[in-house]
């Protein structure tokens, strides 16, 4: 059975991550540039801690990838898709196990075992056969993304 990666968005706390956009207009490229006070272009556990970013300063050495005492922009962005397929490596397991009948899909009764999936529930059985699907999940997280990204203009 092909199974789709939903991302966390209904069942985990979105990320931040520091560069980029984040789907809002605001560069994170920018953030970066706030992090790192004194412009050498990198952030310093100190630099981190002083704005307590995100709880960066919390998870800063494991992000130090070259454990030099510095993030760099790449050390940054490597951190948040290595969180962001660990994140949607669970998620993945998380909903085969509340998959009980083993169908790829999940019941009223089996998306009782993640919270926010049952929550929502009917918005997200769109067909509205009583089984929430990967493919219904991914959907629903494309259209919230249409939502997010910045206007543009045109003239």
């Amino acid at each position: 059975m092909k199974v789709l990666v939903v991302t966390a968005v209904l069942a985990l706390a979105p990320l931040v991550s520091l560069a980029g956009n984040d789907g809002h207009g605001h560069g994170r490229g920018d953030m970066f540039k706030k992090l790192d006070t004194n412009g050498d272009g990198v952030v310093t556990k100190e630099e981190a801690q002083a704005a307590s970013a995100d709880g960066m300063a919390k998870r800063f050495d494991a992000m130090d990838l070259n454990k030099d005492g510095q993030l760099t922009q790449d050390e940054i962005q490597q951190s948040r898709e290595a969180r962001r397929t660990a994140m949607k490596e669970k998620f993945a397991a998380d909903f085969k196990a509340a998959d009980k009948n083993g169908d790829g899909g999940l019941s009223k009764d089996e998306a009782a075992a993640l919270p926010r999936i049952a929550q929502h529930f009917d918005k997200l059985d769109t067909n509205k056969d009583g089984v929430v699907t990967q493919e219904e999940l991914q959907a629903h997280h494309q259209e919230r993304g249409k939502h997010r990204q910045p206007a543009t203009s045109t003239g």
